[in-house]
Formats: C-alpha cells, structure tokens, sequence
C-alpha cells in the first residue's frame, strides 16, 4: 500500500476544519471511518490529496469529494464500493443534521435510496440552513416534512393523522412519489408545490386584466422563480408586419417576443436550483405559422429560443388538407375580433365542427335553454364558423398548401427536435370541462394541456413496485396498486389548497377546476419483472389496460372525496366529459399503427383484473355524490424524481443498460439493477463485460449475449418508432390530461420516419406528439460512443474511469425522456 506516494508527502499536508481550525492529514483516520478498502483505492486517495493540495494545504470539503469520487470510480471493479460511497454520503447528510457522534445508525429506509439519488436530493431537494448551507434534514425527515405539510389540509384530527402516515408511508417506500416543487417547497417560505402552469398571451402590452404581453413576462418570472414551468399559446399575438393603430407603426410578430420570454427565462433560475423551461405554441392558421416552424432549425438550431419547446397547433381540417394536398389559409387574428371585446377573436376562440355529435347536442342544448344564441355567447365556436368569418372578414392574408407547410414541420423536427405537434380538436373534444373554453397550449412537456391560467399538480406511481412474485411467478399487486391510487390522489388533491400560488388569477383558475395529474414511472422496468418485451404486442396491452386500472381508482377516489369535501366549483354534472366514452378499443390501435399480433393468454391472465373492471359504473357515482378534481390522470416525464425512486423514467423504455453517470465529484459507472441481476444469471457481470456493454449501451445485436436478455432489455435507440407512439396512444386513452413521450429515433433515421410518426399519433388520438433524433442537437444530455471531455482537463485524475474509451455518458440527472426537462 502507498508504495509510490510519498510518505513525506502526506506527512507535510495540513487539512482546514469548517470552523477554521487546522490539524494534520492523517490517512489512517480516513480508512478508519471506511473500513477495509483495496490497496488501489487507499493509493488513489493518496495521490489525490497530494496533487489537490494547495501550499499543502487541503479543505475538509474537497478532502470529502476526493473519497467519494475514489469510491465511486473503483465501484466498477469492487461493486462493493458504491454501497460504501451511498453510505458515505448518507453519513454526511447526518453528520450535518445530527451532528458528529451523535447519531448511532443509519434509518433503514435512508438505505433504500441509490448513491445517485443521494445526490440528485443532495443538489436539490434536501433543506439547508441557508446561513451555513449545511444539511438540516435526512430523506425520511423529507418525506415527514411533505406529508406532514399536506396532511394538515384535513379538518378532521384522525383523517389529518392517518393521511400524515399514509402520505409518508407511499413515499418512503417510493411507490409514489411527488413531483419537484412538492418535495422542495412544502412547509417552505415558497410554499410553491405545483409544477405546470399556461399562462395567456394577449395581443396588447399590458391590459386591464393582466394578461397583456409584459403582464404574462412578469408573471413567467414569478412562477419560475418558485420552481414551475410555464407553456403559451403565441396565436393572438399580430403578425409580422401588420399595423398597429395606437403608434402608425408595424407589429415585430410574435417570435420576437418569444425571444424576450427566452432572455428572460435565461436569467431567473427556478428558486436557484433549476432553470426555467417553456411550451411556446402557434396555431397552423397564424400568419407567421411559417417563421414559428423554422424559429429553433437550420442556421437556428441551438442559437434561438433554447428554453423553449416549440409547437405547431395543427386542427382536423389541416391534417386532413395535408392528406388531401389541399390549400389551407394563413390569418391574421385581429381581423377576426369579436364585437365588443378588447382582444377576443372567433378565429382563436375556435375548435372542434358542426360534424361532431357532440358539438351539435350542445348547440342544441343552448337553444332549448336561450332560445336564439348570438355565436359569441355560445359555449362553441366552431372552426367552420371561424374559418368563414377569417374569410368574410378579409383576415386571410393568403393560402398555402398543408403538405408543403407540414413538410416543413416535419424536417424541423428531423433536424432539431422542434416543432412537435398538439392536436387542438383531440385536446378539445377530450376535455373533461370543455365547456369552460378552449384549450390553446400545454406546460413545457406537454402532459397537461390547460385553460388560462390553470396549473396543475403532478406525482407519480411506481409501477415497478407493484410487481411482485408468488412461488418464483410474478403477478402485480393490484389491491396494493388501488390504495396508493387512493392515498396519492388525496396527495394531490390537498396541494391544491396547501399552495401558495404566484398570482390570485392563478389560485382562482386552479380552484375552480382543482386538476391534479397521478401519472406513472418504472413501466420498463415493470415489463421486464413480467417478462414482457417493450416492443411487442403484449407490453401495449399491459399499458392499455394498467392505464385503464389507474384511471378507474383515480376517478373513483375523486368521487368519494367529492362525497366528503364537495366538487370542483366548476363542475357541471351534464355537460362534463367522462373520458372512456371517447376512449378508443385496443384493436383499433393496434390496427391503425399496422402492428400486427394478439396479446398471448400470459398477458391477458396478468391483466385480467384490470380488463373486468366496468369504468360506466363511475357515471352513476358521479352524477350521485359529484366530482372533486376535473382530471385525475397525467402521464408526465419523471425526470429527477425517478432517480429518487429508482427507477425508470415514465412510460419510456431503458435509456441504456450501461452507462457512465457524471455526478459532482466524478464518474461511475452505472447498471441497470435488472440487467445485472440477469448478467448475474449467465455468469456475465464481469468488469470487461459491462464495460463493453458501456460502449453502446446495449445488446440487441450482441451475438454473445443470451437471447433473453436481447430480447427483453431493448433500449429506446433499438426500439421501433411505432411502438414508442403505441406506448404513448395506449397511456392516451385513459387519460383525462395529456401523455407527454418521446418518440425516440436513431440518427440515421429518415424524415419519412418523422412523418408517419406524426400523422399516425393523430390517427390514434394522441394529443400532442414530440421526437428526439440522436445527435440532432448539439447539447445532449446523453451521449452515445461518445467521450465527453472534461471540463478540467489539467485536473483529471488517474483512476480506471479516466481514460479516452468511448461509452455512453450522462448528466448527474438524465434519467430517459424529455430533453427539456433535463437539460
């Protein structure tokens, strides 16, 4: 040991306390805290304190990053190692909470939670003394701090008693768990929990109500700077170049003020822990539609507008002229003003056709109550009214073809990512309170389409916590899966009153509706404790009908709390949408896509709980006791907290099986838990096998490889494009919100690929549609047989990682899904 560090060396370094006092580096008083370690580990650490020395001169905290970083890089070869590291962190994290010798033992749920989620909680989460910035809470005092603060919602003493324990009991054991601004600011001076907001942009500076151009800027700021995301529909904004009456000048169009949302947005960071991130939508109508598609591509692409996701608000009538080849017209809004209004117009008010059975009950509805109903008081504007007043009105400033404009779309999502698609009449006519007005965007990622000024509450089920097994044969734990359901639903209800809301038009529009969005996590890894490909017919009937389960228990626990509390405010029981009478069959879907095959008797045994359950019965329920939320289900990608709860990211298949994760101190390399189990099996969990593994993340055309694991770990690169978006239609169905999924493509994948991705996702119902082609950006937050230099060239170390190879590699909190969200 420590043949070649120089003892004299070591012996001359000072190490500085945190309160300032100096004492000498002893490395014995290190490896007495570690326990025994290998003699390469001792020798890096030694080499590392020597060479990080300033004047032999050495701080507590960096002294600190030097072990973990040494542990984690030597976990590879000694797997040992990384349960150390965790528990390392994990005894700093007490050490600052308890304070040193104060403690004897570490909570065992603390060591259910993954070194790196320690550190995902360590950057962001865990609460600290904002004078010292130590620690002054442990993950558990976390969870207690989050239930504790929602629990108290409840009037009841017993119910506010036993929703405290149940609420800490599903996150502790990271079956549920909430989602960002939950976790950071409940109990907080904050006190911001929700996590997407829409926020209305209005055609005039300022105006009266608030919603004006500068109005809205203000308001984006707030709700960023308490850690939400915000989404905008830029429509009703005047184009490029049209007058503007109250200065004899010409309008600058909407993508420049975007670029001033950008800026903005550039330098509020969320409550300082994560930057903000935006939705910026136009309607395929607008007149500048065609400045919009190209605003983030070409010349464009990671120049302009990149805390942006940017999307097209394309209609039935212009996917079906794209079909057709057939013009389609390009308006300017304001000539499509509604008589006495300050900045309404038909065309922007518009949705959905006199065609639609449903549209036409309601119009026929209003004339039973009013008698005659002027358009601009009806509850619906269709889009061939509008379209004829634009017309009628000279508001066309000329016509295009659909085909060539969605050509355009198309090769600007190929080349960048952007734009993605919403599908305004899909979002419309699935809109449970669509009697409250028309939707025009979403948040960032697209999960929650919203009215002005709604937000949203989001948290998460694990999925694959409910996979157990019974005599060596798994089965999921469906009466486990029913009372999380239960208990995370009450979760998210309570958020809407514990919020402490940015702005009163904010707190008003979500307390008339109270939204919440339960969505899911872990379905790859569920999959694959089933035994079930991502890529088969099999895995899109488990979605199909695990979507179908979740919504019925989330339904019918908004029910009963409608029962105790009362509705939403808004809540109109004749005119509210119940999702399944909408909802297509799994036979449609399937055909539609062009997959072929029937899910197998295993599968439908699996689900049978699930496929029996008769969602009509909730009709009566509600029409009986009410409705306490609007919608219950939303699909959302779970980012960060999937790594708290280890495990995979939303409905998105394995990112990779290998990989080399960059967290602060250093680089690791990280395995599936599954994958390795299976390595396990076949005696392949050597070093030289996961680093091969490493290079490309995957194994599919690895011939050495058994064919089981080749067939049930496909990653999202080796996964079809169809299947990604029947993963995405099959959640859709079940949902009263959005499904927010990334359509994952190679990079040699062909634009064609990109539309027939698209037109298909309209075709099944899916609400908004998003891809992701490798390498078409040049920051990723994963690379594929890429080496990311570091920064720091001069200071890398010598260690097993360190090394030009080429693996996959990712930021300290990608965990699969959409790239806003991790960036």
């Amino acid at each position: 040991m420590q043949s070649d560090i120089s003892i004299l060396s070591l012996s001359k370094i000072s190490v500085i306390k945190r309160d300032g006092r100096r004492e000498e580096f002893k490395l014995e008083k290190i490896l007495s805290k570690l326990g025994p370690l290998h003699d390469e580990i001792v020798d890096g650490i030694a080499k590392d304190v020597i060479q990080n020395s300033t004047d032999n001169v050495i701080n507590t905290r960096s002294l600190a990053d030097i072990v973990e970083r040494n542990l984690i890089e030597g976990s590879l070869e000694h797997p040992e190692l990384m349960d150390l590291a965790k528990k390392y962190v994990l005894a700093r994290i007490y050490n600052h909470v308890f304070g040193k010798g104060k403690w004897s033992e570490f909570d065992p749920k603390d060591l259910l939670i993954s070194y790196n989620a320690l550190k995902v909680l360590e950057a962001r989460y865990l609460l600290k003394d904002p004078e010292t910035l130590r620690y002054i809470e442990t993950p558990q005092m976390m969870f207690k701090r989050v239930a504790s603060y929602l629990a108290k919602v409840e009037q009841d003493k017993n119910v506010q008693q036993d929703a405290a324990q149940k609420f800490y009991e599903i996150m502790s054991s990271l079956k549920f768990v909430p989602n960002t601004p939950a976790l950071m600011n409940s109990g907080t001076r904050l006190g911001i929990l929700s996590a997407c907001f829409v926020l209305p942009v209005r055609d005039s500076m300022t105006s009266p109500s608030g919603d004006g151009i500068y109005d809205t800027l203000r308001a984006m700021a707030l709700v960023h700077q308490q850690g939400g995301g915000t989404g905008f529909d830029f429509s009703e904004l005047r184009p490029k170049g049209d007058v503007v009456a109250s200065t004899a000048g010409v309008a600058s169009g909407p993508v420049s003020f975007m670029k001033i949302f950008d800026v903005s947005t550039d330098v509020v960071k969320q409550g300082g822990k994560r930057r903000g991130a935006n939705m910026g939508v136009m309607h395929a109508w607008h007149a500048d539609i065609e400045d919009f598609i190209h605003a983030k591509t070409g010349e464009l692409k990671d120049v302009q507008l990149q805390n942006f996701n940017i999307s097209v608000g394309v209609y039935d009538y212009f996917m079906e002229a794209v079909m057709k080849e057939e013009q389609v017209p390009l308006i300017t809004p304001r000539k499509t003003k509604i008589p006495g209004t300050d900045h309404e117009y038909y065309i922007v008010k518009a949705r959905n056709y006199m065609r639609e059975e449903w549209v036409q009950e309601e119009i026929l509805r209003e004339l039973e109550e009013k008698g005659s109903v002027y358009l601009d008081e009806s509850k619906i504007i269709t889009v061939d009214e509008a379209l004829a007043i634009a017309e009628k009105e000279g508001a066309v400033i000329r016509w295009v073809n659909a085909r060539t404009l969605f050509e355009q779309i198309v090769k600007g999502a190929w080349d960048s990512g952007d734009p993605g698609l919403l599908f305004i009449d899909e979002i419309n006519r699935r809109h449970p309170t669509w009697y409250l007005g028309k939707i025009q965007a979403t948040n960032p990622c697209g999960e929650e389409p919203l009215l002005p000024w709604e937000s949203c509450n989001l948290g998460s089920l694990n999925l694959e916590k409910f996979v157990k097994e019974r005599d060596g044969t798994p089965y999921i734990d469906w009466d486990d899966l029913a009372n999380t359901i239960r208990y995370a639903v009450r979760f998210l209800d309570n958020v809407v009153d514990a919020n402490r809301y940015p702005l009163p038009q904010i707190e008003q529009a979500t307390k008339r509706t109270r939204k919440v969005g339960l969505g899911v996590m872990g379905l790859a890894r569920a999959l694959i404790k089933l035994g079930i490909p991502y890529d088969s017919v099999d895995a899109v009937y488990v979605s199909y009908y695990l979507a179908k389960f979740i919504y019925y228990h989330a339904m019918k626990t908004s029910i009963e709390l409608a029962k105790e509390k009362g509705s939403f405010p808004a809540y109109d029981p004749v005119r509210y949408k119940d999702v399944w009478e909408s909802a297509r069959e799994l036979d449609e879907i399937l055909t539609i896509s062009g997959i072929r095959g029937k899910p197998s008797d295993y599968a439908k045994k699996l689900m049978s709980e699930a496929e029996k359950l008769d969602v009509t019965v909730l009709k009566d329920m509600r029409l009986k006791y009410g409705l306490r939320n609007a919608t219950v289900v939303s699909v959302a990608p779970t980012g960060t907290i999937s790594i708290i709860a280890g495990t995979s990211s939303s409905i998105e298949p394995l990112f990779a099986l290998a990989f080399i994760r960059n967290v602060a101190v250093g680089k690791f390399m990280e395995i599936d838990p599954l994958f390795l189990e299976y390595l396990r099996k076949y005696e392949l969990d050597t070093p030289d096998v996961v680093k091969k593994i490493a290079e490309t993340g995957e194994v599919g055309d690895n011939p050495f490889v058994p064919k089981t694991i080749r067939k049930l770990f496909r990653t999202a690169h080796e996964v079809e494009p169809m299947y990604h978006v029947l993963h995405q239609a099959a959640w859709q169905q079940w949902n009263d919100s959005g499904t927010s999924k990334t359509i994952n493509l190679r990079s040699e994948e062909p634009a064609d690929t990109v539309e027939k991705v698209y037109m298909t996702a309209w075709k099944l119902g899916i609400k908004g549609i998003t891809v992701y082609r490798d390498k078409s950006k040049s920051q990723q937050v994963i690379y594929f047989g890429l080496k990311k230099e570091r920064e720091e060239k001069s200071k890398a170390l010598p260690s097993s990682l360190r090394m030009e190879k080429k693996f996959v590699e990712v930021s300290e909190n990608f965990a699969g899904g959409c790239k806003t969200c991790e960036l």
